[in-house]
C-alpha cells in the first residue's frame, strides 16, 4: 500500500493553532475498509476524519467533516487543507539553471488536465509543455520547486484545471483527485525524496455557530507502478469499481445509448418521432429529451433550440403550452417502446421573472452583477433544497423518469461570495455543495432505478465526487452544433477517457457518415438525427438503415469503452495526422482498435503496437468493414505493431480482436 510520512493527512489552524497541537486522542472507529477517527474539543468542535482503504488498487480517499455544538460560535478555522500529505517518491535533484533545457528522465512530471472548455484539448494534458520563458518546462517537478492548480468560477473542471493528476517519475506514480464541486486549488511539490501534496477549497476562513454540520473535500489516491497509460488504467478500474453507480444493484449495467430530442416541440412531433424508433425497432435505449419543455401555459412551443424564448424561463418547472398532457403521453410510448425516458434541468438557476422568484425570494442568492437576471438556488437552506428535492423528485415520480439531466449554465463562485460574512468565509459554497451532495445522494435513494446525467454547460463539474453520483452524458458544449467539428470529437474521446471509464458524447444530427458517427463512440452516446421539428424524421428509408446499422455497430463497440484504454498516438489538431486509440478486455481476450484517417493525411499507412494482450496467446483481427481477418500472435501485435493500410482518407477504420 501507498505510504505517508504522517499520520495526519490534513491540516487547518485553529484559532491559528496548527490542528496538530489542537486535536488530540481521537475515538477510532474501524469497519471493514473505512476508519473514522473523531476528535472533540473542549469548546464543541467536533472533527471527523473518515478514511477509506482500497488495498487491491494501493488507494486511499478521505473526507473530512466539522460539527459545533455549543452556543454562540466556534474558533476560527483557517488553513484549511483536507489533503496535506508527503509520500516517498524517489530521489529527485535541485534544477541545475544552465543554458540546457534539463533532461526530462529524472524530472517528476505532473499530467494535469485542462478542463472543460469548448475547445478541442478539453482535459488534456501535456507533461511535456514549455513554460512561457520557453526555457523550462510547465508541469514538471526539480527539488525545491512546486506547482499550483485551480479551477475558476466555482465549478470544479472548469476552464484552466480539471481536479485530477497522474504524478509520475522514473516507472512509478500515484493518480490523485480532489473531490470537490466548487471552487477548490491543489498545490504539488517536490523535495529530494519525497513528494507533497495540499489541497483545499479555495478562501476559507469562518467561524461555525451551533448545530452547524458539514463536511468539506474529499481526495483519493492511488499508487501505481509503469507508464501513464498503466496509471490511468488503474484509475479507471479504481472508478469503476468503487466509485461508478453503472453496473450497482438496480442501475444500469451500461451508460446510455440515446436519440436526442428537443423540449420545446409540440408532443405530437415528439411521438411522431418516438414511433418511428418503435417502428423501426431503432437501437436507441433512451429518449433524451433537452431543455425548452418548461415555462408553463403561458410559452409557447419552439421548434428547435435556436427559436422561441424558452430560455428566459429557466427555474420555473411548470410543462409549456408544447405539451398539454404535461409529458405524460411522450412518457407513456417511450416506456410502451421499451425504452427510458432522459429529461433536462437545471435548478440551481433561477430567473428573475419565474414564479419561484417571485413568491420566495428568500430561496435565492442574487446575482451580485448589475443587469444579471440569474438567481442562484441556495441548496444551503433546508427551504429551498426542499423545494428542489420535491420538484424533481414529482417529476420523476409522475412521469416514470429513468435518467436525470441537471444543468448548471453560469459561475457561483461570485454569489457565493457576496453572501458570506467576514468572519464565514466559504460557508455559502460549502454548504450549497453539501446541498448538492444530499440532493443527488437523496434522489438516488427514493429512485433505486435512476442515473443522474451531470452536464454544467458541458463537463465543466466533472470530480470524483459527481463520477460516484452521476455520469456526463454531454462532456463539451462543443458538440452542440448540428455539424460539429468532429475531429475535435476524435481529440476529446482520447483525452476524456483518461481520466473516467464512463462519459458521453454527441453524433450531431449529420447522418450517412461512418467518420463522424465513429467518432463520436464513447461509453455513451447520443445521436440528435430526431431533435428539431425543422428537420423530418421517419421517412427516408436511407437513412432509418443506416441509422440501424451504425446504432448496432455501437452497441458492440461499447462494452469495450469502459474497459483499458490505450492512446496508440498524441493527440493532435492537424487534418493531415492519424490518430488511433485501442480498448482492451484482458479478462475477456478481446477488444477494439479504432483509428482515424483525416483528410489531408499524406500517408497511406501506419503501424500500431497494441498493448494489453497476452503475448503467448493468438487473435484474430477483423475488419468491421470488409469483414476480412487476419491471425497474429499476441507478441507479434505488440512487438512488432498491427499495420493498417488505406488509399482513402477522412475515413474511421475499426477492427474487433479476441483470442483464437
Amino acid at each position: 500500500m501507498l505510504k505517508f510520512n504522517d499520520d495526519r493527512r490534513f491540516s487547518f489552524l485553529y484559532d491559528r493553532v496548527p490542528a496538530c497541537e489542537v486535536l488530540k486522542r481521537p475515538e477510532v472507529m474501524r469497519e471493514r475498509n473505512e476508519t473514522r477517527y473523531v476528535y472533540r474539543l473542549a469548546d464543541g468542535l467536533i472533527f471527523t476524519h473518515i478514511l477509506r482503504e482500497f488495498p487491491e488498487f494501493s488507494a486511499y480517499e478521505w473526507v473530512n467533516c466539522f460539527e459545533y455544538t455549543e452556543e454562540g460560535s466556534s474558533g476560527v478555522i483557517s488553513e484549511l487543507y483536507d489533503c496535506d500529505i508527503s509520500i516517498p517518491f524517489g530521489h529527485a535533484e535541485p534544477d541545475s539553471y544552465t543554458a540546457y533545457i534539463p533532461d526530462q528522465s529524472g524530472t517528476t512530471k505532473i499530467y494535469a488536465p485542462r478542463g472543460g472548455e469548448n475547445v478541442r484539448d478539453a482535459f488534456y494534458c501535456d507533461p511535456d509543455a514549455l513554460n512561457g520563458s520557453g526555457f523550462r518546462y510547465e508541469n514538471q517537478l526539480f527539488a525545491g520547486q512546486s506547482r499550483r492548480y485551480a479551477t475558476s468560477g466555482g465549478r470544479s473542471s472548469n476552464r484552466e484545471c480539471a481536479p485530477f493528476f497522474n504524478i509520475s517519475q522514473s516507472g512509478h506514480g500515484v493518480v490523485a483527485a480532489v473531490g470537490w464541486t466548487g471552487q477548490w486549488n491543489c498545490e504539488v511539490a517536490r523535495d529530494i525524496e519525497n513528494l507533497r501534496i495540499r489541497s483545499k477549497i479555495e478562501d476559507t476562513e469562518f467561524r461555525m455557530y451551533k448545530g452547524e454540520r458539514f463536511r468539506t473535500s474529499s481526495f483519493v489516491i492511488m499508487e501505481y507502478d509503469g507508464d501513464f497509460s498503466d496509471g490511468q488504467n488503474k484509475w479507471r478500474r479504481l472508478v469503476k469499481s468503487h466509485f461508478s453507480l453503472i453496473g450497482r444493484e438496480g442501475r444500469p449495467d451500461s451508460a446510455p445509448f440515446c436519440a436526442g430530442i428537443w423540449g420545446g416541440m409540440n408532443t405530437s412531433s415528439a411521438l411522431e418521432r418516438i414511433d418511428a424508433i418503435r417502428r423501426e425497432q431503432l437501437p436507441f435505449e433512451y429518449i433524451w429529451m433537452d431543455a425548452g419543455w418548461y415555462g408553463g401555459d403561458e410559452v409557447g412551443a419552439s421548434p428547435d433550440e435556436y427559436e422561441g424564448d424558452w430560455y428566459r424561463h429557466t427555474g420555473d418547472w411548470r410543462t409549456n403550452a408544447a405539451h398539454p398532457d404535461g409529458l405524460l403521453d411522450v412518457a407513456r410510448a417511450i416506456h410502451d417502446a421499451g425504452m427510458k425516458f432522459l429529461l433536462w434541468f437545471e435548478p440551481e438557476r433561477v430567473l428573475s421573472d419565474v414564479p419561484i422568484a417571485k413568491e420566495h425570494p428568500e430561496y435565492l442568492i442574487k446575482s451580485p452583477y448589475d443587469g444579471d437576471m440569474n438567481n442562484l438556488l441556495d441548496l444551503g437552506r433546508d427551504d429551498a433544497w426542499r423545494y428542489c428535492f420535491d420538484t424533481i423528485a414529482s417529476h420523476i415520480e409522475r412521469l416514470g423518469l429513468d435518467c436525470y439531466r441537471q444543468d448548471f449554465n453560469f459561475e457561483p463562485l461570485g454569489f457565493w461570495r457576496s453572501k458570506d460574512a467576514p468572519d464565514r468565509k466559504g460557508i455559502t459554497e460549502i454548504k450549497h455543495i453539501n446541498g448538492l451532495y444530499r440532493l443527488w445522494d437523496a434522489l438516488l435513494e427514493r429512485f433505486p432505478h435512476l442515473i443522474i446525467d451531470n452536464c454544467a454547460s458541458g463537463g465543466r463539474r466533472i470530480d470524483i465526487e459527481t463520477l460516484r453520483r452521476s455520469i456526463p452524458l454531454w462532456r463539451n458544449d462543443a458538440e452542440c452544433p448540428a455539424n460539429y467539428y468532429t475531429e475535435l470529437n476524435q481529440s476529446q474521446n482520447m483525452s476524456y477517457n483518461n481520466w473516467m471509464p464512463y462519459s458521453g458524447s454527441g453524433s450531431g444530427r449529420v447522418w450517412g457518415d461512418s467518420y463522424i458517427m465513429r467518432g463520436a463512440y464513447s461509453a455513451s452516446m447520443t445521436t440528435n438525427y430526431t431533435f428539431s421539428e425543422r428537420d423530418s424524421f421517419g421517412k427516408n428509408r436511407e437513412q432509418l438503415d443506416w441509422i440501424r446499422r451504425y446504432g448496432d455497430e455501437y452497441l458492440r463497440v461499447r462494452p469495450y469503452m469502459s474497459c483499458d484504454f490505450y492512446p496508440l498516438s498524441e493527440i493532435v489538431a492537424g487534418l493531415d495526422a492519424w490518430l488511433a486509440s485501442e480498448f482492451n478486455r484482458p479478462e475477456e481476450g478481446d477488444g477494439i482498435l479504432l483509428v482515424f484517417i483525416r483528410e489531408k493525411s499524406p500517408y497511406k499507412r501506419a503501424v500500431y503496437r497494441l498493448r494489453g494482450l497476452d503475448e503467448t496467446a493468438d487473435y484474430i483481427i477483423r475488419d468491421a468493414d470488409d469483414g476480412s481477418e487476419i491471425i497474429k500472435s499476441g507478441a507479434e501485435l505488440m512487438k512488432s505493431g498491427f499495420e493498417v493500410e488505406t488509399d482513402r482518407t477522412r475515413c474511421a477504420k475499426l477492427y474487433f480482436y479476441h483470442k483464437a
